[in-house]
């Protein structure tokens, strides 16, 4: 599940939740953090942590397995795990596949369903196709209002284990897979979804920066941080490139324009500063210039 903001699955999450229906929440978020998003007297809420604390749980998969377990033996309900990418980087891809498969078969002959938003950046190809062979994919359309999130209908993708027929009740909010979300700035240059801090892990980072290279950009700059082992000062360096990215796409854009105006030398030109993300800032001033004369 690719997320801008964190509200957007647990919107999601909460309408799912009824009398009948038990909601099991285990995060990554602490639960100051998480009680943003959701309300914790509401759902059965843990929190995926070594910390000693009365909403803790121990990380390791034979405890988490345990606990779902123990859990499932009656009654009906989802459980939300959003530490995918927490729990790979823990106990590496191999375990945490065995641990899917092996809930995935405990969940089989229950009234439970296990949902596990993760981000495609953070893996393989191969390691995705591995993620859905285990489990089937969907993608829920759920709509907010303007007080909110600014979208007025967000396509979440996740990964749902153990859907039988006691759960055809939620079948109208979960639907066939559809490709990842992104906003397209006309026919040019894509702009990429935002990257959450908690979710920069070095896996996702590469993909991005392989993502941003395919499209033509000097990524060079980005490359050192892979080696950068602070998540806070990976993401304050990433982010500042980030917003260059962008304003090189709002660039790209009116250079478009500029094109259509008879501007093809100089459009050349700015063209291979931005995707060079040098002086931004007098392409902007150039930009803004050019266009007001041709006006």
């Amino acid at each position: 599940m690719q997320l801008e903001d964190p509200r957007e699955g647990y919107v999601w999450l909460q309408q799912m939740n009824t009398a009948k229906r038990q909601i099991v929440v285990l995060s990554r978020l602490s639960p100051a953090k998480l009680s943003r998003w959701i309300n914790l007297e509401a759902v059965d809420f843990h929190w995926i942590t070594s910390k000693i604390d009365s909403y803790a749980i121990d990380p390791a998969l034979e405890r988490l397995k345990h606990f779902i377990d123990t859990l499932v033996t009656d009654g009906e309900g989802i459980i939300w795990l959003d530490a995918v990418e927490y729990l790979v980087d823990s106990h590496g891809f191999a375990s945490s596949i065995q641990f899917i498969q092996s809930i995935g078969d405990a969940l089989m002959e229950t009234n439970w369903t296990m949902v596990m938003p993760y981000s495609p950046l953070a893996f393989q190809s191969t390691e995705v196709a591995k993620i859905r062979r285990e489990a089937p994919n969907f993608v829920s359309s759920i709509e907010m209002g303007d007080d909110e999130i600014d979208s007025d209908d967000i396509q979440l993708e996740e990964v749902a284990i153990g859907l039988n027929e006691s759960s055809e009740s939620m079948s109208g909010a979960l639907e066939s897979v559809a490709e990842s979300p992104h906003i397209e700035v006309e026919p040019g240059l894509i702009v990429l979804s935002r990257i959450p801090e908690k979710s920069l892990s070095r896996a996702i980072l590469q993909r991005r920066i392989e993502q941003w290279a395919k499209m033509g950009f000097e990524v060079s700059e980005l490359e050192p941080l892979l080696l950068v082992d602070e998540r806070e000062h990976r993401y304050a360096r990433y982010f500042d490139f980030e917003e260059k990215i962008r304003r090189a796409t709002e660039c790209e854009r009116r250079i478009r324009e500029l094109e259509q105006l008879g501007f093809t030398t100089v459009s050349t030109k700015l063209r291979f500063r931005i995707m060079q993300l040098t002086g931004i800032d007098d392409v902007e001033n150039q930009l803004q210039k050019l266009l007001a004369e041709a006006r």
